[in-house]
């Protein structure tokens, strides 16, 4: 649909990158497929008939790169005439000025950059941390015009109160694929998965991770009747190992940490992502589970707290409780992000909803439940 110059108030600017000219008093140039007043990243166009300023065309989309606004009355020059355009709202009073910057769109990418995080692994009672997704983020990966893309967010895998819990779920982005985060499960060796879940009750390995994704879990320790898990892996680093307390009773071990995250700036924030979850303290004294990672869960022991799940769109593992009145938590569901010059053109179909971003002169969408992208 399209909007007509002629709606914007009196003296409102759009200043290009060939020149400025004034739009508002101008009822015969037109917007198409544009918002009345456009914001940033919005593609535009000038579809119909009127005089557009040097070095524009009717047959290109342009973008809005940047929005500026003052309060003082314009004075520009428009099709080759130097026009002076009066304020809309009395003598001595200003309007508001809006400048929009436009460029021209270069067409569809060729490449783009993404960022795939894999659901983080659950965890049961008397197991180590959840491994965190597997994360993989590269630049330079080829689309082709036309060809839809499909994005696939995986889920935190389930907690189980007992038994066995669930690894998380593989994150897709077109041929990428980023694996699921390894679980800790009750006195159990720690699942293998993007990175691995923490070894649980007894003197267990935490579980490998993938190779470029992610990191092993950390192994549990049991000195006599007590045992402290493994912390999961994370895709910046290991989990760790149980540590034993001093004397008889243990005291002041702790249940191991989860691995570190990644930082990542993809989204135009700075995110830490794909952390290890905390493994849990089977000991009387109260010692503490582990620390959870970006992202990851918090372990915990027979007394001392309660074990927490990986937190939503971060990949992290879930942290793992220890004795009869603990329980497992689930891991932390994945994230797809994919960004490319403003410069290019917005996709030509986008679903599943992604959050639309534009920073550092990227497009950015990122997507926290499944769909596609075609450009």
């Amino acid at each position: 649909m399209s909007n007509r110059l002629g709606g914007f108030i009196a003296g409102q600017n759009i200043n290009v990158a060939f020149g400025t000219f004034t739009i508002g008093v101008t009822p015969d140039l037109t917007f198409a497929s544009a918002a009345a007043t456009p914001p940033v990243g919005t593609p535009v166009q000038f579809t119909t008939t009127g005089t557009l300023p040097t070095g524009f065309s009717l047959n290109t989309t342009y973008y809005v790169r940047s929005v500026s606004s003052n309060t003082c009355q314009v004075s520009t020059t428009q099709g080759g005439s130097a026009t002076t355009y009066t304020n809309g709202t009395g003598s001595g009073t200003h309007t508001a000025v809006t400048q929009r910057a436009f460029n021209p769109y270069a067409g569809a990418p060729d490449t783009v950059e993404y960022l795939v995080v894999a659901g983080g692994g659950g965890t049961s009672v008397n197991a180590g941390g959840g491994g965190a997704g597997g994360l993989l983020q590269a630049a330079g990966f080829v689309v082709a015009s036309g060809t839809a893309l499909t994005v696939t967010v995986g889920a935190g895998g389930a907690g189980a109160t007992s038994g066995t819990a669930s690894n998380g779920s593989n994150s897709v982005f077109s041929s990428i694929t980023a694996t699921g985060g390894g679980n800790g499960s009750e006195n159990a060796v720690g699942a293998t998965g993007g990175s691995g879940g923490g070894g649980g009750y007894g003197a267990l390995a935490g579980g490998a991770g993938t190779s470029g994704q992610g990191n092993a879990g950390g192994a549990s320790v049991k000195p006599s009747s007590y045992s402290y898990f493994g912390g999961g892996g994370g895709s910046g680093g290991v989990g760790t190992v149980g540590i034993i307390g001093i004397g008889a009773s243990n005291a002041g071990g702790v249940g191991g940490n989860g691995g570190a995250g990644t930082v990542v700036t993809i989204t135009g924030s700075r995110l830490l992502l794909a952390g290890g979850g905390g493994g849990g303290a089977y000991a009387t004294t109260g010692d503490p589970g582990g620390i959870g990672c970006a992202g990851g869960g918090k372990g915990s022991s027979i007394s001392a707290g309660t074990a927490t799940p990986g937190q939503a769109n971060t990949g992290g593992g879930a942290g793992s409780g220890a004795g009869a009145n603990q329980t497992g938590q689930a891991g932390g569901s994945g994230i797809v992000v994919v960004r490319y010059p403003q410069i290019n053109s917005a996709p030509s179909l986008v679903t599943g909803a992604p959050q639309v971003r534009y920073a550092d002169g990227y497009q950015i969408y990122i997507w926290t439940s499944s769909g596609s992208i075609i450009f």
